[in-house]
């Protein structure tokens, strides 16, 4: 449901969950609401019995205040980064303004995995001189009426982003343009929205890896100072790309130091055909007191984990015998 708000926009503090029953009626009245998918995001599709002139929006950012004596909207084409148009919104020449008059576009959409959205805008003015600086006006934008980035100085702002936190339901993303000042103004303040984007959280990828604990049996009364492993990657990863100082085994971080195979970054030192079966292994190690100290009489499957380039993530495990210990060697 996308509309246009003329009228006092002064926002309340609110909060997030706050507009959970508009969320509600957005899916009932305005189908085009879908999982992190932001409709027409660059003002380009018009129906086809809608000839693109300046007067006319899209579906997706239809207006519905058709009576606007303060404001003008419009899809123009006399600037834009991406495709023919963009979206403008501006006050109309000598009208008496109130500070909080403003004017704002609005669509629903679920914005379930969505860290960010980003966007170009321009501010400019047109007056006499027929060029002129943005001025008594503010640009925003703003999510379930949380004004999340604002802007009052005329200029190209291009790629622009701001963070979202964890949403998990329909929220309406809001374009405005509101009077910071009161008066009559005997300049258009332009205010021109394009290439509006959500970004989504990269999902993360797990492999699986073969891992070799070092040694295979662990004496708990033992006073040595490692726990060493091998990680070895599957056909399609390098172990180069291991970044050392995020492997673990059991939660227990790899030891990273001055020496050459304790460096986070793969070297010779710590890269080597361990089981000679001619495919590399990354070689880390960890504190053998930390490590013993999570571990019990028996055997155990304990789990190394690490990360990789591309939001993956190396998952393997490896089954050792654990003895000694307060009930002895057996």
């Amino acid at each position: 449901m996308t509309h246009v708000y003329t009228g006092n926009c002064s926002s309340p503090a609110g909060n997030w969950p706050y507009v959970r029953y508009l969320a509600v009626a957005a899916l009932l009245l305005w189908p085009a609401v879908s999982a992190a998918d932001l409709v027409n995001p660059s003002f380009e599709q018009f129906p086809k019995s809608v000839i693109p002139y300046p007067d006319s929006f899209p579906p997706s950012w239809r207006l519905t205040n058709t009576d606007n004596t303060l404001f003008g909207s419009q899809v123009v084409c006399t600037w834009k980064t991406d495709g023919l148009r963009c979206a403008g919104l501006y006050n109309r020449f000598g009208r008496s303004f109130t500070v909080g008059n403003c004017q704002s576009i609005q669509q629903y959409t679920d914005l379930t995995g969505i860290t960010a959205i980003a966007f170009d805008i321009r501010l400019c003015a047109i007056g006499s001189p027929i060029y002129t600086k943005f001025d008594n006006f503010e640009a925003a934008l703003l999510v379930n009426d949380i004004p999340l980035w604002t802007q009052t100085v005329d200029g190209t702002y291009l790629n622009q982003q701001v963070d979202l936190p964890p949403l998990s339901a329909p929220y309406h993303i809001e374009l405005r343009l509101m009077a910071k000042t009161a008066g009559q103004f005997y300049v258009a303040n332009w205010v021109q929205w394009d290439n509006m984007r959500l970004i989504k959280e990269p999902e993360e990828k797990f492999i699986d890896a073969i891992v070799d604990v070092d040694p295979n049996t662990v004496n708990l009364n033992s006073q040595g100072a490692w726990i060493t492993c091998y990680i070895e990657l599957p056909a399609g990863y390098n172990v180069n790309d291991i970044d050392g100082q995020t492997v673990t085994l059991e939660n227990i971080k790899a030891y990273m130091g001055q020496q050459d195979w304790a460096c986070p970054q793969a070297n010779t030192a710590n890269t080597t055909d361990h089981d000679g079966d001619g495919v590399l292994e990354r070689m880390v190690k960890f504190d053998r007191s930390a490590v013993q100290a999570g571990l019990h009489r028996g055997t155990a499957t304990v789990t190394v984990m690490g990360k990789l380039p591309n939001h993956t993530t190396l998952h393997g495990t490896d089954l050792i015998k654990v003895i000694g210990g307060a009930g002895g060697q057996n």
